[in-house]
């Protein structure tokens, strides 16, 4: 008894064109990995210059140029992210190495350093 039903055949350009898919799929992934500051981001490490690390204690922080929620933000760090601060703290906000802002109630200084 015969099938109504054909079974398509795969032709090699099929399988060329889901590699060109995967391919251009990985260096999208890959630039994106390096657009958001690479696999070991080196901006949110804390060298202990200012005398005062802190550690991030939210999922999300935002830093901001100025010591209010308004403010430009800079760039967002994430929990677990070291970053050295001053023992300034203004309207809730602590300031950070260079400038920046950061919520202070999101930061936790690290053991033996002088953030207080």
């Amino acid at each position: 008894m015969a099938s109504r039903f054909k079974i398509p055949k795969l032709e090699k350009s099929t399988f060329r064109g889901w590699t060109f898919v995967l391919v251009v799929g990985v260096l999208l992934a890959f630039i994106a990995i390096i657009d958001r500051g690479g696999l070991n981001d080196q901006s949110a490490a804390a060298d202990g210059s200012t005398g005062c690390q802190l550690e991030v204690a939210a999922d999300q922080l935002n830093v901001r140029a100025a010591p209010d929620q308004d403010s430009a933000l800079l760039q967002t760090l994430v929990r677990g992210d070291r970053v050295d601060g001053t023992r300034i703290v203004t309207n809730g906000f602590r300031e950070l190495e260079g400038n920046q802002w950061a919520a202070d109630q999101f930061l936790t200084p690290l053991p033996d350093t002088n953030c207080a």
